[in-house]
């Protein structure tokens, strides 16, 4: 039911107490509802109309009833077989003779699913937070890599350590010393690719293997493990 008031807020004035009227139908059903015409003023007739979109679907009773107090005009809504699951639409109230119109908006039939906003399929992992790498896995990680080549780089640390390295540079120590004796006694106009006999490579051989054999046992280094 819809309550149309007229005049209550000066001549012709055109009040409604709803602005949307909705009427439930499925296809092929009927049903009916009352607007009341209620008039606050002098007697005078009210014209009903539908827009275009409602033609088919509504039936004014009276279309011009005479108002002096109160009225109720008994409208029929009804969606054929083949009509539109919902249809949309406006009542105009005319009052002056033409002079003043207003309007309601009427609803009906039910909303088609079809004509409904589409839903939208989230994936429900893009709710979980990204993960996040810490310096724990990082280095997991990087370990990971390392043990691609396992051979490679235990070897390397086997080789390069404290004592390798004092050796080294004992030997290359011993080297430049003993080149450094061979100029000296030789004259410091002797080239690099200089000849050297039998007896003094045996004196050198000599020298250079108990140098290293003092290294091996006095040197703590050689001796701790």
């Amino acid at each position: 039911m819809q309550q149309v008031h007229i005049n209550r807020l000066g001549v012709n004035s055109i009040e409604f107490e709803s602005d949307v009227l909705e009427i439930p139908l499925s296809p092929g059903g009927e049903n009916s509802f009352e607007i009341v015409i209620i008039n606050y003023g002098s007697p005078t007739h009210v014209h009903l109309s539908a827009s275009d979109g409602l033609h088919d679907n509504l039936t004014f009773l009276e279309d011009n009833p005479y108002v002096s107090h109160e009225e109720y005009v008994p409208v029929i809504a009804r969606i054929p077989f083949d009509g539109r699951l919902l249809n949309k639409g406006k009542i105009f109230v005319t009052v002056g003779y033409g002079s003043k119109t207003e309007s309601f908006t009427v609803k009906i039939g039910m909303a088609d699913p079809e004509d409904g906003p589409v839903p939208i399929e989230i994936d429900e992992r893009l709710s979980s937070p990204a993960p996040v790498i810490s310096g724990k896995d990082s280095y997991e990680k990087g370990r990971q890599i390392s043990d691609m080549f396992p051979g490679i780089s235990e070897a390397f640390m086997r080789t390069v350590n404290s004592r390798n390295l004092v050796f080294v540079f004992a030997v290359i120590i011993i080297l430049s010393l003993i080149y450094l004796a061979i100029r000296f006694v030789s004259g410091a106009d002797i080239e690099v690719g200089f000849e050297i006999d039998f007896y003094t490579s045996l004196a050198f051989t000599i020298l250079f293997t108990s140098l290293v054999a003092y290294l091996l046992i006095k040197l703590p280094i050689f001796n701790n493990e």
